[in-house]
């Protein structure tokens, strides 16, 4: 069998020592290095530095098809000999699912800005009725938000508004104190860490406000509106409301003694004042609902989130919480110990929103990546730079690329 050629995973912050592996221990994988992972911190504090740990992937997910060469002739090694470090490796046996592998030590520190939620959530009435097998609206929506959530709390400060906290009679007055208490109410979740926000997540359904009658929606984005303006929050911040209709109980400012605007004006003033984007998720019930499309396109989020099923909406969610996340390379200079062999032939893989791109030496406009011509050293300049550094990327790797695999989509350009 023809020999294959090895994967190397060079990654920032993964660069420094290579070591061929054991191909036969790596059946099925090609291997890269991830920098999307670090050490854990209390939601809300500042960018730290953490250590990036290693992924191995799929090789189907690999990257452009290079020709196959015998590395063994490269490295000076007979049939016997061993692999070479630095240099492509041979499998010891013939498989067509995987290819011998490299990888690199840290060189480049990290670091992960953590991202921030607030939730203004309808427990109304008709929340309780069913959707589908996945019980009640609000029971799907809620296992929902807690399944995103979760594998992600350590790198999230959330806080919640829930609405009505008191009975809101539909197109009559305002009940005494206003529907919606304050976020510093006793029905209400401060904004808090991720893992002591689950924790009063469901403690609050444990002790559930009944009696949850009208959609008070402006009154509690009143309420967001306050409780964001109070709140000392360290990196990015997104509203999701989660409702099942229309709002029909509206706001009297003398007796919430609180400034009142309607949603879609909310949701803009936070956009342009703090660029704080607003998710509107219609529930069963709401489609069709006009506002909540309104909110949603003066938020920055285009349209309302209208899903088909619980997992859709775990899905979307988890999304939209992993964007608040920011993950910064502290450098854009380099250095590989030992050298990669042959340098051109190095790619560089970066990840963006999940999808894997490879990026050309000339990105445009000024911007790219270089590697010395004894492969000791790699530098990434302007704009592809000032977005490494800034979070654009959850990783980015330097690989070289198995025969089997398909090309990425190519980067476009940066403007």
């Amino acid at each position: 069998m023809e020999p294959r050629r090895c994967v190397v995973a060079c990654m920032i912050p993964l660069l420094a020592a290579c070591a061929c592996g054991d191909v036969s221990s790596a059946r099925g994988r090609a291997a890269r290095a991830s920098a999307a992972s670090g050490d854990r911190g209390a939601a809300g504090a500042p960018p730290r530095e953490v250590a990036a740990d290693t992924d191995f992937g799929n090789p189907s997910a690999s990257v452009e098809p290079l020709p196959i060469r015998d590395a063994r002739a490269d490295a000076g090694a007979t049939d016997a000999g061993p692999c070479v470090v630095g240099q492509f490796c041979p499998p010891t046996e013939p498989d067509p699912d995987h290819c011998g592998t490299l990888r690199l030590e840290p060189d480049v520190k990290i670091t992960r800005s953590p991202g921030n939620m607030l939730v203004i959530f309808d427990q109304s009435a008709s929340m309780d009725q069913p959707w589908g097998v996945a019980g009640s609206k609000l029971q799907a929506a809620n296992n929902a938000l807690v399944q995103a959530l979760t594998p992600l709390q350590d790198w999230l400060t959330v806080g919640a508004i829930f609405f009505p906290t008191v009975a809101c009679i539909p197109f009559f007055a305002t009940p005494p104190g206003g529907a919606v208490e304050p976020i510093e109410g006793p029905n209400q979740i401060p904004f808090q860490s991720g893992p002591e926000f689950l924790n009063a997540w469901r403690q609050h359904w444990a002790t559930r406000f009944i009696g949850g009658i009208g959609t008070p929606m402006q009154e509690a984005f009143d309420r967001a509106d306050l409780a964001i303006q109070s709140a000392t929050l360290s990196g990015e911040l997104v509203v999701v409301a989660f409702t099942d209709g229309e709002p029909n109980c509206f706001p009297d400012p003398a007796i919430t003694m609180a400034p009142t605007m309607v949603e879609p004006d909310r949701a803009a003033d936070w956009l342009a004042s703090s660029t704080i984007k607003t998710y509107m998720v219609g529930l069963p019930g709401a489609q069709g609902v006009a506002i909540l499309n309104q909110v949603a396109q003066s938020g920055g989020t285009m349209q309302y989130i209208l899903p088909d099923d619980p997992m859709q909406l775990e899905m979307k969610l988890r999304e939209v919480l992993q964007e608040t996340i920011k993950t910064g390379f502290e450098a854009c200079s380099m250095n590989l110990t030992p050298a990669a062999n042959p340098p051109d032939e190095l790619l560089m893989i970066v990840d963006e929103n999940g999808l894997r791109q490879q990026v050309p030496h000339d990105a445009g406009g000024d911007s790219g990546w270089t590697i010395s011509d004894d492969g000791t050293h790699v530098e990434i300049f302007g704009r592809l730079c000032e977005d490494a550094k800034t979070g654009r990327f959850s990783s980015i790797t330097f690989e070289y690329g198995c025969p089997e695999a398909p090309p990425p989509p190519r980067l476009p350009p940066v403007e």
